[in-house]
């Protein structure tokens, strides 16, 4: 069995992973306790942006401090990384969203499910925390 590294990421790097947008977990408290939803996101900048249908009960958990963590995994070598984005999150007005749509260029995010998705929402970083497991072999792959 090959021995595989464990390394730490800057900030720079963690956003340079998850740029491409993709799925994610938006991390929350709500009154049954911690939870996670996967989400599909965008980034503007350096504030991760998605959807979310009117009058979810989601909106509620963006009164306390959220995270937001992204990681991917190959199982065929075991090597992968995960990035932990913890900070605020806030609904954006709609007056803010075209710009915001603007800055993200064609990496929008699309609702996984069917319904009327707008309520945008932004997480702002507070703290980014990312680990690449990597073997001697592979480190070149990510």
């Amino acid at each position: 069995m090959t021995q595989r590294t464990l390394e730490t990421l800057s900030e720079s790097q963690c956003f340079d992973l998850i740029r491409d947008g993709g799925v994610g977990r938006f991390v929350f408290q709500d009154a049954d306790g911690p939870g996670a939803v996967p989400v599909n996101y965008g980034l503007a900048g350096e504030r991760i942006i998605f959807r979310l249908e009117q009058g979810s009960h989601l909106q509620e958990a963006l009164k306390a401090q959220v995270a937001f963590e992204v990681d991917h995994l190959e199982p065929a070598t075991g090597v992968g990384w995960s990035v932990l984005v913890r900070g605020t999150g806030h609904e954006l007005d709609m007056e803010s969203v075209p710009a915001v749509l603007r800055s993200m260029g064609k990496r929008l995010p699309q609702p996984w499910a069917e319904g009327v998705h707008n309520v945008w929402v932004s997480v702002t970083a507070r703290k980014v925390t990312g680990r690449r497991l990597t073997s001697p072999h592979s480190a070149a792959l990510f």
